[in-house]
């Protein structure tokens, strides 16, 4: 319909009516925030809990790395756990060569396995890759979320899990 012909009054009865009123309008922006509200702490959730699976997998990498090094350098490394000021450190035992890893803002460590020497959690990697033992360290974001980083004994396998291995014991 062409709403341009000035000559015809049906035309311009017409047209009057395209368009949306206030209340319509309103009506979608208090609809809109509605949705926003219910939508947005599910959001805010998922940037927590993914903060956490990027903090568990760094850590999961840093430990192969270790037990690689270990194997290349036919040297022990070791992986000092510091929850006081949620880092870990990588040692070579030889060398005293460090590095530091810092956790991300809202992580830290919510359980370990390994027992103490000295003052912090220890994992040690011999020079064939396998770890002196088995355990389990746990990563928690402030949601109370956790996941477990659990090493196998014997291989020294490093695997990510939302569960806690059947039988373990806490240090």
């Amino acid at each position: 319909m062409n709403c341009f012909n000035k000559g015809s009054i049906t035309s311009r009865f017409k047209c009057q009516g395209k368009g949306f009123t206030l209340i319509e309008l309103l009506c979608v922006v208090a609809l809109l925030g509605l949705i926003t509200m219910i939508a947005l702490p599910a959001v805010n959730n998922l940037g927590s809990k993914r903060n956490l699976e990027i903090a568990a997998r760094g850590l999961a990498t840093d430990l192969r790395k270790a037990q690689q090094k270990a194997v290349t350098l036919g040297r022990t490394q070791l992986v000092e756990f510091r929850p006081s000021t949620n880092e870990y450190r990588i040692r070579d035992a030889l060398t005293e060569e460090t590095v530091i890893i810092t956790l991300p803002e809202g992580i830290g460590y919510g359980v370990n396995t390994y027992r103490r020497v000295g003052d912090f959690p220890l994992l040690r990697f011999r020079a064939t890759g396998s770890p002196c033992r088995g355990g389990t360290v746990g990563l928690e974001n402030k949601d109370k979320d956790i996941l477990y980083l659990i090493i196998t004994p014997a291989t020294g396998r490093v695997r990510i899990s939302e569960e806690p291995p059947e039988h373990w014991e806490i240090y």
